[in-house]
C-alpha cells in the first residue's frame, strides 16, 4: 500500500561520494531509501523537490508519482 510522503531529508556522504536519501511518511515515519550514488540520486531528489504529491511503497521500496497528463503546468 502506498503512503505519501510528508517530508525528506538529503546527506551526502563525501567519504563514500553517495547520498542518503531519507523520506518521512505519517504511517511509517522516517524511512532510509538509499544510499545512491550521486549520479542517481540527482533524478530522485528531483523528484522530491518537484513533483507533488510523492508515494511510498514500503514493500518495494519504491517512490512513485501519482498519474497525471503531459506538460508543465502542476497543480
Amino acid at each position: 500500500m502506498s503512503e505519501l510522503v510528508t517530508d525528506y531529508w538529503l546527506n551526502y556522504q563525501p567519504a563514500t561520494q553517495t547520498v542518503r536519501i531519507w523520506i518521512k511518511t505519517n504511517a511509517s515515519g522516517w524511512q532510509l531509501v538509499n544510499d545512491l550514488a550521486v549520479e542517481k540520486a540527482v533524478f530522485i531528489s528531483d523528484m522530491l523537490r518537484n513533483e507533488k504529491p510523492i508515494y511510498w511503497v514500503p514493500g518495494n521500496i519504491a517512490l512513485h508519482t501519482k498519474e497525471e497528463p503531459p506538460g508543465e503546468a502542476e497543480l
